[in-house]
């Protein structure tokens, strides 16, 4: 691969990065060397075999180097996956942030996991008082906190969290950990994120 394609390849290749934490596209490392007496530059990659191309590139913020496989299938250091809202409250966002982490190093049960202890958090931020989520979700619900699709959504939360989490449930994929990872997420900008926004444009205009 020559250089200039693996700058056309980095084009399609923007991540959060694992040294900066800022979202950000990659260039391809330069390596220089002589050849007659003549320094010449070439990017840093090494094709293995045919659709299998390793390249070096470099953070257009921190200009640290991560491994990258073709056009990012793989990234080594993982790069961090994107930042929750800042509206959700520090504990649960954290929460949240760490199933984010599990799931882009694969980690798809503990990801789930995660995600449900999230949701499970907000229930109880929200004022639940009893001992177990599917209770408090309707507890929440009979309450008027939240709506019954939200009870819902919180429910396929809680049964795949729960099969994650016990080794005799059904198995826990990535479809299944992302679908849950975004339910969760919504779940929280519907209960957090959504109120605080209309507060803040209320505020605003005097309202």
């Amino acid at each position: 691969m020559r250089r200039r394609n693996a700058e056309k390849m980095s084009d399609w290749v923007s991540i959060f990065c694992p040294h900066c934490h800022k979202h950000t596209s990659l260039t391809p490392a330069p390596i220089h060397y002589k050849c007659q007496g003549v320094t010449r530059k070439t990017g840093a990659h090494w094709k293995k075999e045919d659709q299998i191309i390793w390249w070096m590139g470099v953070c257009n913020s921190c200009n640290e180097p991560v491994l990258v496989l073709n056009q990012g299938e793989t990234v080594y250091p993982y790069p961090l996956p994107s930042p929750s809202e800042n509206r959700i409250p520090d504990h649960i966002r954290n929460d949240l942030d760490e199933s984010k982490i599990c799931f882009s190093v694969k980690a798809y049960r503990a990801s789930a996991v995660m995600s449900r202890r999230a949701m499970q958090s907000a229930c109880i931020d929200k004022g639940a008082t009893k001992e177990k989520l599917v209770e408090q979700l309707h507890e929440l619900a009979a309450n008027g906190v939240i709506t019954n699709d939200l009870k819902e959504w919180g429910d396929v939360v809680r049964w795949v969290g729960n099969d994650a989490a016990h080794p005799d449930k059904q198995p826990v994929n990535e479809k299944d950990a992302q679908d849950i990872l975004n339910l969760a997420e919504q779940f929280l900008h519907v209960i957090y994120v959504a109120p605080a926004i209309a507060k803040e444009q209320r505020t605003k205009r005097g309202k």
